[in-house]
């Protein structure tokens, strides 16, 4: 309904503007109206050039800093000193961007305006589709801010008097008026946004079961502080942030969006680096809210407490004994479960949580200061941690809203738990049953099935065993990184740093756990506050993720552009690859496989296999396939680098470009 009421919009302005032209071109002379018919199609051929800008531009813009790893992080680093320094200079950057971005949008406007005059002017109306494409591109970036809120998941503030008393106790002392809405969530954190004139405020129902009412009232002035100019100084800048990002991606308003692609690209790329760099700074404004409004001690206590919880996730397998999806029928209390698990972990693991967040070290990517740091700026030295045993209308209201969010999720799960239950209980637990019944050894493309199906069900201790196995036994070396890996995030998920080791070596082996190793590695040390490995950790990593950039990257797209020849993988390899596809393909689902090899740079080649399945095929059942070749291919003992694609319009182009390319047909070898 949207895209046909953007059409009739566009369509109508330019009717009513060409009608305009029209009216206006009968008093002017033959000469007047081709010069201007001239105009109209300079006009045409600006915006031709305007596209082609766009898109050279969108692409070169910040490469220099995306291709090398250590410039972007001086960078960024550079911009957080910034921040620290002058946040109001920062803001007015972005503010910049903005005016520039809505500019350039109101300028496209005005061509749209000025071609659909001219064309009424000179009579060309089949050329009316002209103007009608850029107020479609137009109105698109401009109806989804028209869009009504929908508040209809928030909360009745009948049934809440006293969570929304509260809420408006912050959000008057701090000046802010208007209406409040409460959104539930199963989070333990809180957040607020203002949509319109109303404040989303978003309480996730396992905060509020472990926070005094005075507790709560302390974080509700932090956010509410976040909606004040000094707190939140670039709200229009985020706004838009949103805008850009969710926007209309249809086959249609894909073409319309290159005439806004380079600004659009340098909006998106300069707001995320100034949260990036400013994040932690506006969150430490926010906090002296509470300094002048609230009571510090009390908030060092909330603030406590949903530090902890962070460390109580980590820890999560050790406080809840059966698995969610265990039982045959869904669970009522699912949240109920997890906070009483919390409150107990609070009891047993205080004094080791606060070690540990004592020496936390600030990580320099962190959206928030570290507990430690957020003390210090509202000048308190220590906290306590009490569990609230408050009566009254407030923790009715909590207990209220424990069993609204209890409740949404039963009858989420109710909707398809067989389903649910059959891919995390199930399916895995198969696996796990079929694997210690078997008499022949684990094949090496079988063995992260296993890992993860023990992860999955939280038996670590056997999950940990198979690794150690797989590791000291396995003659492939490269079926171990997954092992390597897997043991390695165990060791660090229960503070020891021999994880950081394993999950070194798995990377070594194979760039696919660099990302997520590193950030685990990287997160763990600023977590026990190890120094020396954080500064280790911090100039291998950006070797590492040099190297990636570089190299392997690249492996991950394939188009008709990319340097491409035919693959000359030693026969006995290529035989043995698709011997392995005809087995897991049960029933002739893949109609072909085509082979070709990417060139990256002269040091680095990857051979590409490319899948078609036949039409009809399930989406599961693609999914099944692709992810066991993906394990075969990542787990074979050749020192070789595979790439993995589905056939689609984009890679159906590079591998025809590729002269005898297909390596495998259904049924016909």
């Amino acid at each position: 309904m949207k895209y046909f009421l953007r059409f009739l919009i566009s369509l109508a302005l330019t009717v009513a503007l060409a009608v305009a032209g029209s009216i206006l071109g009968m008093n002017l002379s033959e000469s007047t109206t081709k010069a201007l018919g001239f105009v109209t199609l300079g006009i045409m051929c600006l915006v031709a050039i305007l596209v082609v800008i766009n898109i050279i531009g969108a692409k070169n813009y910040g490469a220099k800093l995306r291709n090398n790893v250590r410039l972007m992080q001086e960078h960024l680093l550079s911009r957080r000193d910034e921040a620290i320094q002058n946040l109001p200079r920062v803001v007015r950057r972005m503010i910049t961007f903005r005016r520039l971005t809505t500019a350039y949008t109101v300028f496209i406007l005005l061509i749209a305006m000025i071609t659909a005059f001219l064309v009424g002017i000179g009579g060309k109306f089949g050329l009316a589709v002209f103007p009608v494409y850029l107020f479609y591109g137009f109105f698109g970036r401009l109806l989804p801010r028209l869009q009504k809120p929908d508040f209809s998941d928030y909360t009745n503030p009948e049934d809440y008097p006293t969570l929304h008393a509260i809420a408006f106790r912050a959000a008057e002392v701090l000046g802010e008026k208007g209406e409040i809405r409460i959104f539930l969530t199963p989070d333990c954190n809180a957040g607020i946004a203002k949509i319109g004139k109303v404040y989303s405020l978003q309480l996730g129902v396992q905060l509020l079961a472990v926070l005094t009412e005075e507790e709560l009232y302390q974080v509700l002035l932090h956010e509410f502080a976040h909606l004040t100019k000094e707190s939140n100084p670039a709200d229009k800048e985020t706004r838009l942030f949103s805008f850009i990002t969710e926007r209309d991606d249809s086959p249609m308003s894909s073409y319309l969006n290159l005439l806004f692609l380079l600004p659009d690209t340098v909006y998106v790329q300069e707001y995320v680096i100034y949260r990036m760099t400013s994040s932690a700074v506006i969150e430490t404004l926010a906090d002296q809210a509470i300094v002048k409004y609230g009571n510090p001690q009390v908030a060092a206590d909330s603030l406590a407490k949903i530090a902890f919880y962070t460390l109580f996730e980590r820890e999560l397998n050790n406080f809840i004994e059966e698995h969610i999806f265990a039982p045959e029928t869904p669970r009522r209390d699912c949240i109920t479960l997890k906070i009483n698990a919390y409150r107990n972990a609070i009891i047993k693991r205080e004094t080791a949580w606060r070690q540990i967040l004592a020496n936390e070290i600030q990580a320099r990517s962190a959206s928030h200061p570290i507990l430690r740091t957020r003390l210090e700026n509202i000048g308190v030295s220590d906290y306590t941690v009490t569990l609230p045993d408050d009566t009254g209308a407030y923790r009715e209201e909590c207990h209220q809203a424990i069993a609204h969010i209890d409740n949404i999720i039963f009858e989420s799960f109710s909707q398809d738990y067989e389903k649910k239950r059959e891919d995390n209980y199930l399916s895995p637990l198969r696996i796990i049953e079929e694997w210690q019944q078997r008499e022949t050894p684990l094949a090496a493309e079988e063995s992260r099935n296993v890992i993860d199906a023990l992860g999955i069900l939280g038996r670590t201790n056997e999950l940990e065993a198979l690794c150690d196995e797989i590791i000291a036994n396995t003659e492939n070396v490269f079926a171990t990184p997954h092992a390597l890996m897997s043991k390695g995030v165990c060791l660090l998920n229960r503070y020891d740093k021999a994880g950081i080791d394993y999950i070194y070596r798995a990377i070594d082996i194979n760039h696919n756990y660099l990302e997520s190793g590193l950030e685990r590695i990287g997160e763990f040390c600023c977590l026990m506050g190890l120094e020396t490995e954080l500064e280790e950790y911090r100039e291998k990593a950006v070797e590492l993720q040099q190297e990636n950039r570089d190299s392997f990257e690249h492996s991950a797209n394939l188009t008709a552009r990319d340097n491409l020849v035919a693959d000359t993988m030693p026969k006995e390899m290529l035989d043995s690859i698709l011997a392995y596809i005809k087995s897991i393909d049960h029933e002739d689902d893949v109609d072909t496989v085509f082979l070709v090899r990417k060139i990256v740079n002269d040091h680095y080649f990857t051979s590409v296999f490319v899948v078609n399945f036949k039409i009809g095929t399930e989406p599961e059942t693609i999914d099944t396939f692709m992810d066991a070749l993906f394990n075969h291919l990542d787990t074979r003992p050749e020192d070789w680098q595979f790439s993995l694609f589905l056939y689609d319009s984009v890679t159906a182009p590079a591998v025809k470009k590729v002269k005898n390319s297909r390596v495998y047909k259904a049924r016909l070898e």
